[in-house]
């Protein structure tokens, strides 16, 4: 360890009056109800600062007992004395520590009104880094971000740092600790010389928070430090209120059960501001999404909702602007390479240290990936929200400087040809659409940004049907084992926020509901019938076929097939002698059975098929019974018609007689000749 260079970031006191909660600059004027309910509920922060003062009304447990800080406690989880117990009068920057804190998990347990956290629902691990010699923060800051990462915390609030614009050793280790473990966030606060950054606010995966004043339309303060960084980099990420900030005060006294407060100005406040927020944005996936998000996610999720101070651009000064909760009140899409379900027993079973983890490298299994290596590709298609415009943010980490950074590149894809690339966006604040007659996307060069975006007007999407967003793995510098992810890995992972944009219809399959029809137990006889409704999410049309079915066969019913269009309401009657005779159907386990299969023929989807049937049934059928003949009455004869029948008779006899004698006569003659004709075979001698 070596004691830091005096601080560089006073905080500077304000006039009491200037005391107004500044966030809810950050949430201002939420439509979403799941979102003005964030307060950071299951987030636990940590924080490594001057200390805290544990019994003040923020943090004790209750209003008259302070705690003992581990899992149970109302706030602490943890507090790590190593260094120091406690935020000490006459300790250099006494108070910071507990101002920090307040900012970042403030519940007032007394009710007083004007100090409670926007992440008021957090809790937080507290590291105290100063003693009476001054700043004790080790070099091997990486011993910190372990012992958080060991006890649940993604996010880490640093509002310190040395007096050096330089890449340094802790610069270089935050990045080696980052790419090693994606859950890992660490918010920096930049300095207060109103120039380039200071470590170890340039490491590149750390959100570096420059200061604004606490107005909605405000403007940023003068004396915040900002990017560029040494290395050409953009710096800044977000901006967050940094001005007369209200939190709580430290007196010094451990047992005097205080409650006071005031206001203090820098990037020491505004660094905790951001955290804060991100808390929420930490909550929100965890609690719809079911998972915790790494930090590449959040960093895409920040610069998503942020707003421009100074320009609807990213710059060096504000970075992407001020995060507003609201920006997600109409919808998010995110996509997380590195959700799993459990990531700190991946930590953990890597040995949960940087010496360890790089040993012990992770080829990302359990999560959903994917993880690209060089030349491959993921995309995804949506729909454009109309009327909104789209942006897209990917965020992906870097590894440390001497190494180069890996380029995934951010593209959209329109349905009529054209295409987006990450990070060129002009001075109206959206990206520049180009043809792919033109050029393509990979001709286009890319900054050295980790964190990119693509911004489309909504004007300019109207008769889009479809959009895809691609990234692609344009070049990866790994050269360690394939099919790893780390320092030395060949495969990189991402986060994706956007907002303006819908998925894709996906084809749900027609809904077929009956409305009239058979019912268990019935007995038919003579016809029955069935009534439908059948309709399509997608409006797409619908074929319908209907089966009479049974254990042992099927009848398809040819005057029950239809073919439909979005919603219909079809009738299928059944005459019994007239479809199902002379089949034996005579049974009590009948069932209709509806198919129904729409037409949709869309690139990202398939046709669906639904189907239903009814409860059984029976039919029972009876052949009628044959009629006896009819019987004519008898008819009375008379003389004359049996004068005629006997004359009749006599012909016929004599006919007859005729016949015989002929018959007689010719097989006579018959005889005598065939005496004369040969057999058809001769007997040789």
């Amino acid at each position: 360890m070596r004691a830091m260079v005096a601080l560089v970031f006073i905080a500077l006191l304000a006039p009491q009056y200037a005391s107004s909660p500044s966030s809810e600059v950050m949430v201002v004027d939420v439509k979403d109800e799941d979102l003005s309910a964030l307060d950071g509920s299951g987030v636990i922060i940590a924080v490594a600062d001057t200390g805290i003062d544990m019994d003040h009304s923020c943090f004790r447990n209750s209003t008259e007992e302070v705690g003992v800080p581990g899992p149970s406690h109302r706030k602490i989880i943890l507090l790590n004395d190593t260094v120091d117990d406690w935020d000490n009068q006459g300790h250099q920057q006494f108070r910071h520590g507990t101002h920090i804190a307040g900012i970042l998990a403030c519940d007032a347990v007394d009710g007083a009104e004007g100090v409670s956290s926007l992440s008021n629902g957090s809790r937080l691990l507290v590291q105290d880094v100063v003693d009476s010699t001054g700043w004790v923060v080790p070099d091997n800051v990486d011993s910190l971000l372990s012992e958080a990462s060991a006890n649940g915390a993604v996010i880490n609030s640093w509002s310190w740092g040395d007096n050096s614009i330089n890449y340094t050793n802790r610069s270089h280790t935050i990045d080696e600790w980052t790419v090693e473990n994606p859950w890992s966030l660490i918010f920096v606060a930049p300095g207060n010389n109103g120039g380039m950054m200071l470590e170890p606010s340039n490491a590149y995966n750390v959100v570096s928070v420059a200061a604004t004043d606490s107005e909605e339309n405000g403007s940023m303060w003068p004396s915040s430090s900002h990017g560029p960084d040494v290395n050409g980099r953009r710096g800044t990420l977000i901006s967050a209120p940094g001005m007369g900030v209200v939190s709580a005060k430290a007196d010094g006294n451990k047992s005097s059960m205080n409650n006071g407060t005031y206001a203090m100005t820098g990037t020491s406040m505004a660094t905790p501001m951001a955290a804060s927020f991100t808390a929420l944005l930490q909550q929100k996936v965890e609690q719809e999404y079911g998972y915790t998000p790494s930090a590449p996610l959040l960093r895409a999720m920040l610069a998503s909702s942020a707003e421009g101070i100074i320009g609807d651009g990213p710059d060096p000064i504000q970075g992407y602007g001020r995060p507003n909760l609201d920006s997600f009140s109409e919808g998010l899409f995110i996509h997380d390479s590195y959700q799993v379900e459990d990531w700190m027993s991946i930590i953990q079973s890597r040995g949960g240290t940087l010496d360890s983890m790089k040993s012990n490298p992770w080829n990302g299994s359990e999560a959903v990936g994917p993880f690209l290596s060089q030349n491959e590709s993921w995309s995804e298609f949506f729909r454009p929200t109309p009327g909104e415009d789209v942006e897209i943010v990917m965020s992906y980490n870097a590894r440390p400087m001497g190494q180069e950074i890996d380029d995934l590149r951010l593209i959209l894809k329109t349905s009529d040809g054209r295409f987006a690339v990450d990070d060129k966006i002009g001075s109206s604040g959206y990206s520049q659409l180009y043809y792919s007659s033109f050029t393509t996307p990979i001709a286009l060069n890319s900054s050295n940004e980790t964190t990119v975006m693509i911004r489309v007007a909504a004007e300019m999407l109207e008769d889009v049907e479809w959009i895809e967003v691609e990234v692609l793995a344009n070049s990866i510098s790994g050269t360690g084992q394939n099919g790893t992810l780390g320092i030395d890995g060949t495969m990189l992972g991402f986060g994706i926020a956007a907002t303006g944009v819908s998925d894709l219809i996906q084809n749900t399959g027609p809904t077929i509901v009956m409305d009239d029809g058979p019912s268990g137990g019935e007995n038919y006889s003579n016809n029955f019938t069935i009534n439908l409704t059948i309709s399509d999410m997608e409006l797409d049309g619908i074929f319908v076929e209907t089966n009479l079915v049974n254990s042992n066969f099927s009848i398809n019913l040819d005057e029950c097939t239809f073919e439909l269009v979005n919603l219909s309401k079809i009738l299928c009657t059944i005459d019994v002698s007239r479809d199902l005779v002379p089949m034996p159907i005579n049974r009590e386990d009948w069932y209709f059975e509806i198919n129904a299969v729409d037409d949709n023929s869309s690139f990202w989807t398939e046709s669906r098929n639904s189907s239903f049937e009814t409860e059984i049934f029976t039919i029972w059928w009876e052949a009628p019974l044959l009629e006896e003949p009819v019987v004519s009455p008898p008819v009375e004869k008379s003389d004359s018609v049996r004068d005629n029948r006997s004359l009749i008779w006599g012909v016929l006899g004599i006919v007859a007689g005729v016949v015989v004698a002929t018959s007689v006569m010719f097989r006579s003659r018959e005889n005598a000749i065939s005496e004369w004709v040969l057999p058809p075979f001769r007997e040789e001698e």
